[in-house]
């Protein structure tokens, strides 16, 4: 089954806004970030969530690290032709801050989700998607890091 996320923005009946993707797990994590954040910190978490599942095109408790891995590829690349770069560095493809804010918004939603045992990778001790995204965004880690457990250990059917 493949997942078609839809953000959605409708009045609560005391006042502010409910913010939803259509999916249960991904909307009980929104539920989560809105006690926990402001409303603009809520819509930009729903907005990133959206783009991910629309890049990666899976159900949230089918994502491994690959998926993380090729979602941050496909957000380098360019968004508006090879020869358009930004100026404040000449890269094409979205900033670096875009890319880490969406990282730590996927990140947010695996430690979630592994929390409660939604996820394919939920074996005590094994690399995280959300361990995954948030090295991806510092840099490789060092061997001898107690974190830096091998990547391919979730990525299995």
């Amino acid at each position: 089954m493949e997942f078609t996320p839809c953000l959605l923005r409708t009045a609560r009946p005391g006042g502010g806004e409910l913010i939803r993707l259509g999916h249960p797990l991904l909307d009980a994590y929104l539920d989560l970030v809105t006690a926990r954040a402001r409303p603009n910190t809520v819509l930009a978490t729903a907005f990133d969530l959206k783009v991910f599942f629309g890049v990666i095109n899976k159900e949230p408790g089918e994502v491994v690290t690959n998926d993380v891995l090729a979602f941050i590829k496909a957000q380098r690349e360019p968004t508006r032709g090879a020869t358009v770069v930004r100026i404040e560095d000449g890269e094409s493809g979205l900033s670096a801050r875009t890319i880490k804010r969406r990282l730590a918004s996927i990140a947010g939603l695996y430690e979630y989700l592994i929390i409660r045992g939604d996820t394919a990778c939920s074996e005590p001790g094994a690399s995280r998607v959300g361990a995954a995204t948030s090295g991806a965004a510092r840099g490789p880690r060092h061997p001898a890091d107690p974190g830096s457990a091998d990547l391919a250990t979730c990525d299995r059917p």
